[in-house]
């Protein structure tokens, strides 16, 4: 699925993709992303640990609630660099564990400096899904650029300032 501008607004002709698939107990999530600019990264940054505030360079990122009677979800995000963050949230912005792990793994290719694939893999028994595909919401999100910040999302409208975590916007992925 392609995904949506949502702020601000420009004339981009590139959109980020989206693909999601079951494989048992593993959600696989892959993007194929061209960005309007050269990535903004910062190669500093580890890739061995779970990175707050990776969101401020070029990041995809999936939110997972796994049943969606349950209002817990799931916030993964990887960079080209292949850097990561994750994180459980009880209630946006003010409820939270910063320490959760779920042993989810990714890959990130690169296709020059503007393009770039990324694969993940969520163990959904990490997340307390009961085994219904059904049950399994999200969203898909991309954030690019460092000139002209752009925010794009798969089932968000427009914004007049980005805000990805709003659950009532989640639909389902499979």
């Amino acid at each position: 699925m392609k995904l949506g501008l949502v702020h601000p607004e420009i004339q981009i002709k590139l959109k980020p993709e989206v693909e999601f698939s079951l494989n048992k107990n593993i959600l696989e999530v892959a993007f194929d992303v061209t960005s309007p600019e050269d990535f903004n990264v910062n190669p500093a940054l580890s890739k061995t640990e779970s990175i707050w505030g990776l969101w401020d360079f070029d990041v995809v990122e999936v939110f997972i609630q796994p049943d969606f009677a349950n209002p817990t979800y799931y916030e993964f995000i990887v960079s080209p660099l292949n850097q990561y963050f994750e994180l459980e949230i009880f209630k946006p912005r003010v409820d939270f564990n910063k320490n959760f792990t779920s042993g989810f793994t990714h890959l990130t290719t690169q296709n020059g400096n503007r393009s770039f694939g990324v694969e993940m893999k969520i163990p959904l028994e990490k997340l307390g899904w009961k085994g219904d595909p059904k049950t399994i919401c999200g969203n898909a999100f991309s954030i690019l650029g460092k000139k002209t910040r752009t925010y794009w999302s798969a089932f968000l409208p427009k914004q007049e300032k980005p805000d990805f975590h709003i659950p009532s916007f989640f639909k389902p992925v499979l």
